[in-house]
């Protein structure tokens, strides 16, 4: 008998926003919901071939759904003013949805086009939306990753975020 795959392990990791300038810099924007088929297609192209591929399911349409639901409050009420897009171009070549969960701001979602990987965008966008969160007053940014994906893990862990043990608040 065949099992379906196992879940993957997902790690929460917190960081303090204690030092962190209340500054936006760069030409980012927030996303409107005019974004959201936007930033479907640019989730189901950022997650392809990763292992957070599964999280967005199988398609732009789907992709589109997740957006749609973290717009609508399914990870916690959404922060349009803590979360950013990046356009090149014309077009959205990155992104960092933030919302609150439990009463801490949480980056649900950070993906960057499979065109633009490297170029460092993820890691400012990150240092955007916590500047953003420091202006809001808040003083932690909190974000699952999956164990699998050792390249997000690492560039978390470099901005300062740690792994928090199961069960803490």
């Amino acid at each position: 008998m065949k099992h379906p795959p196992a879940e993957p392990m997902r790690y929460r990791l917190d960081a303090t926003l204690y030092g962190i300038r209340a500054s936006i810099g760069h030409s980012f924007r927030s996303p409107t919901r005019d974004d959201i088929p936007l930033l479907g297609t640019l989730m189901w192209d950022a997650y392809r071939g990763t292992p957070d591929e599964r999280d967005v399911g199988d398609g732009v349409p789907s992709a589109t759904e997740e957006v749609r639901l973290t717009f609508e409050g399914e990870y916690g009420p959404f922060l349009p003013e803590a979360s950013l897009v990046a356009e090149e171009g014309g077009r959205l070549v990155a992104a960092a949805l933030v919302t609150v969960w439990r009463g801490v701001p949480l980056l649900a979602f950070v993906f960057t086009a499979s065109s633009h990987t490297g170029r460092g965008l993820a890691r400012r966008l990150i240092e955007a939306v916590m500047g953003a969160l420091v202006g809001q007053g808040y003083d932690r940014l909190s974000l699952a990753v999956t164990g699998q994906n050792t390249r997000a893990r690492a560039l978390y862990e470099s901005m300062g975020f740690v792994e928090v043990p199961v069960g803490s608040a």
